[in-house]
């Protein structure tokens, strides 16, 4: 299974318990948001109010996370050339390397439960 095919089973995947769950007892929102940008089209970014849209949780939290992993150095943000009253956000060289390795690692992880 390829990274792409897989980031999109885990997004299928924490949907899915969250319905099950309740969404106000399981959210993952900065991964939510990571996984968003990872499988838009070649990681293109989007504005600061879409993204957080991705999440299921208050604007002030989802505002928070992407705070913290624009501190963290996972997400880039900067204003939209086109609009200067949007923010624009992007996954870091970083942030993507991280989602890489984990989804690789997770691929991993259950190739060797079926073996």
């Amino acid at each position: 299974m390829d990274r792409v095919t897989f980031a999109r089973l885990i997004v299928r995947v924490g949907r899915h318990v969250g319905d099950r769950l309740g969404r106000d007892l399981f959210s993952t929102p900065a991964l939510d948001m990571m996984l968003d940008l990872y499988l838009r089209d070649e990681h293109r970014p989007i504005s600061l109010t879409s993204l957080c849209g991705a999440t299921n949780v208050p604007g002030r939290t989802a505002l928070f996370t992407i705070n913290r992993l624009v501190e963290c150095g996972l997400l880039t943000r900067y204003p939209d050339p086109r609009d200067g009253r949007r923010v624009n956000v992007d996954l870091s060289a970083a942030g993507l390397r991280l989602l890489d390795e984990c989804i690789e690692e997770l691929i991993s992880l259950i190739d060797q439960c079926g073996s």
